[in-house]
């Protein structure tokens, strides 16, 4: 009873080590240790028994303080990681899972076991990742930290014995382009036709809270709550697991109105959820055909409404600290990645500089006040969703820009737009910029 070496002579002259465990009660198995060697190389060769030797008295400081535990992990290791994965793919149903899946089932033929899980075989897929033509660099990082996520909690769970992943360098992410929308793009999205009104409501709701579509998807009434008379979201983002309380500005509470009186024709029975959705394929090509009709030049997709939501407010001047709290993000990092996109930002803070004999006074373009409600009841009835009766967007950032320029004491020229700083912009133009 006990845990040894055991040394196999191949035809090619080289020596393989395995590890034989035996125990009285449980009975025996063999572990390929990974190491051969040719005798006749002595340095090598006493380097790779050496190697197997630690790795034996692994085994056996595991075999002396729970024999029965090592011979369940070595059961367990005689298992399958696709099915493993197969199991959790199915319990949370992310694309970015099911795609991981998929591309795993391709590279191995659709069976992994536990036990030929090692460093050289991660390296192997992700070099099969990488050269997967179909898939962008950041997808196929994506899919690699899955497995690497999956491989870690099958350790945990003792289905393997080691924790190589930290042996694998991940693929690294290349900058792409964020799509965002501006006032007008919303605008154009609100007047063009989409054939799913639930589908609209919840991504114009996207764009005015900053929500993922998981979180919108699992978004119930019951989260919708006062706090000081300001209406407020509370919930546990399905993707980070974090306990979130959103503030709800006005414009979405105008959607959240819509939605309710939409709720008849969605769900007659009744519904908890607050958006009444399709499959994730369907809203992703709903969102395709209806930015088209609004003449987007990108093809639209439900993320677009998040970084919307991130530049509205960064152009309107929030810190970076208040955005990365209302998007839920555990790292301020990620939320810097805005930062780029919003020029119009940078410029107006450039223009803050003296300018020898004057200094430029700061303008202000500020997003619409949290609504403040005195009961939870004025959520519910139907009213408009985007276009205040006043006007729209379009001309309410016109009566902007104009107000701006009487500020600034600027006059239109013959083209009928101001002159600020050597450019030329329209009223709303300006609104946007400074």
């Amino acid at each position: 009873m006990g845990v040894k070496i055991r040394e196999r002579k191949l035809s090619s002259g080289e020596v393989t080590f395995y590890i034989d465990v035996y125990h009285g009660d449980l009975g025996r198995f063999s572990v390929k240790t990974g190491l051969q060697e040719n005798p006749k190389k002595r340095k090598e060769f006493n380097t790779a028994k050496a190697e197997a030797e630690d790795k034996r008295r692994e085994y056996e400081k595991d075999f002396q303080a729970d024999p029965a535990g090592l011979f369940e992990r070595k059961a367990k290791s005689a298992g399958d990681f696709i099915e493993y994965l197969r199991t959790s793919v199915e319990k949370t149903n992310y694309p970015i899972e099911t795609g991981s899946l998929k591309k795993i089932v391709s590279f191995s033929g659709g069976v992994v076991p536990f036990d030929k899980l090692n460093p050289a075989w991660l390296e192997k897929f992700k070099t099969f990742l990488l050269n997967d033509e179909a898939i962008s660099q950041n997808t196929a990082g994506t899919y690699f930290g899955v497995i690497r996520k999956t491989i870690k909690r099958a350790w945990r769970s003792g289905f393997i014995n080691e924790d190589f992943t930290g042996k694998v360098s991940s693929i690294g992410q290349t900058d792409t382009q964020r799509h965002f929308l501006t006032t007008e793009d919303i605008e154009a999205l609100y007047n063009a036709h989409c054939k799913n009104d639930m589908v609209k409501q919840a991504f114009l709701f996207g764009c005015f809270s900053g929500l993922r579509l998981s979180d919108v998807e699992l978004l119930t009434w019951e989260k919708i709550s006062l706090v000081n008379g300001a209406p407020f979201i509370k919930f546990q983002q399905k993707k980070t697991g974090q306990y979130e309380e959103c503030p709800i500005p006005e414009q979405a509470v105008k959607i959240l109105m819509e939605v309710k009186r939409l709720h008849p024709e969605f769900a007659p029975d009744g519904d908890k959820r607050v958006f009444i959705l399709p499959s994730r394929q369907f809203i992703g090509d709903i969102l395709r055909i209806w930015g088209a009709a609004a003449g987007l030049p990108w093809d639209l997709h439900f993320h677009a409404s998040r970084h919307t939501m991130a530049t509205m407010m960064l152009s309107s001047g929030s810190d970076i600290y208040t955005v990365s709290k209302q998007l839920g993000h555990r790292d301020i990092s990620t939320t810097q990645k805005y930062c780029r996109l919003v020029d119009t930002k940078r410029v107006a803070e450039v223009n803050r500089l003296p300018v020898f004999t004057t200094l430029s006074k700061p303008q202000e373009v500020a997003m619409s006040q949290v609504m403040t409600l005195s009961k939870p009841e004025q959520i519910l009835p139907p009213e408009p969703v985007i276009a205040p009766e006043a006007g729209s967007i379009a001309e309410a950032l016109q009566a902007k820009g104009d107000k701006i320029a009487r500020s600034l004491s600027l006059i239109k020229n013959l083209q009928g737009k101001y002159e600020f700083n050597g450019k030329e912009y329209s009223a709303a133009e300006l609104a946007l910029e400074v």
